[in-house]
């Protein structure tokens, strides 16, 4: 698969993914982030039946997925500077 070429395809499922992402001041973060990650569980399993016609919800979705790691990692990834 050409992922440079489809670059930007990862590049606006990332962002999108992103956008809807649950915000970690959320009183309700738990919940949310259930929903967050059984929709793109769902789409993970949406683009694997249709990646032969729509290459494209393939790369859309690998965006997903890095924008999950991301959130993932700013949750549990804490960095302090102490005077």
């Amino acid at each position: 698969m050409e992922f440079i070429k489809n670059s930007n395809f990862i590049l606006m499922g990332f962002l999108v993914w992103l956008i809807i992402a649950p915000r970690a001041a959320s009183p309700r973060y738990g919940e949310l982030f259930l929903a967050y990650m059984t929709a793109l569980l769902f789409s993970l399993i949406g683009s694997s039946e249709i990646m032969m016609q729509k290459p494209i919800a393939f790369f859309f979705t690998l965006g997903g997925v890095l924008a999950f790691c991301y959130v993932v990692a700013r949750k549990t990834i804490r960095i302090t500077i102490r005077k």
